[in-house]
């Protein structure tokens, strides 16, 4: 197994763990076809979730793609309404930081900026342990 597929399992069994913890059920998809890893039952609304994470800092922060494809040139944007909620896990330092963040957000960028410090006012930094969105 590669190491970006195991990286990929472990960012999926962390989001489901804190999922759970915040009340919410899931569901996981079979085969690693569908644009979407999960769907998170809130008791009032399904919401269809795309999981990623990160714990390599770039000299500007931690950068999440947003696209399929294994190769940078060669990737492909996700349809608009291919998923709900991006939720970006940010591993730094030993803390984890989830960001919930909106595909309207997202747009037509391949790739999203986080700043996971106290100071940041990055554009997606709002949207950090923004759990309430997919709570209620």
């Amino acid at each position: 197994m590669s190491a970006n597929k195991k990286a990929g399992t472990l960012y999926e069994t962390l989001f489901i763990a804190e999922s759970l913890s915040n009340g919410l059920d899931v569901s996981t998809t079979v085969g690693d076809y569908s644009q979407y890893d999960c769907i998170v039952d809130n008791g009032s609304k399904l919401h269809r979730v795309q999981i990623k994470g990160t714990q390599y800092k770039q000299t500007s922060g931690y950068s999440i793609t947003t696209a399929m494809g294994a190769r940078q040139s060669q990737k492909n944007l996700y349809a608009d309404n291919a998923f709900d909620f991006l939720a970006a896990l940010v591993i730094s330092k030993g803390v984890r930081y989830w960001y919930i963040i909106p595909k309207e957000a997202i747009g037509s960028s391949i790739s999203v900026k986080l700043y996971p410090n106290p100071t940041s006012k990055a554009k997606y930094e709002k949207f950090r342990h923004a759990w309430d969105l997919i709570c209620s």
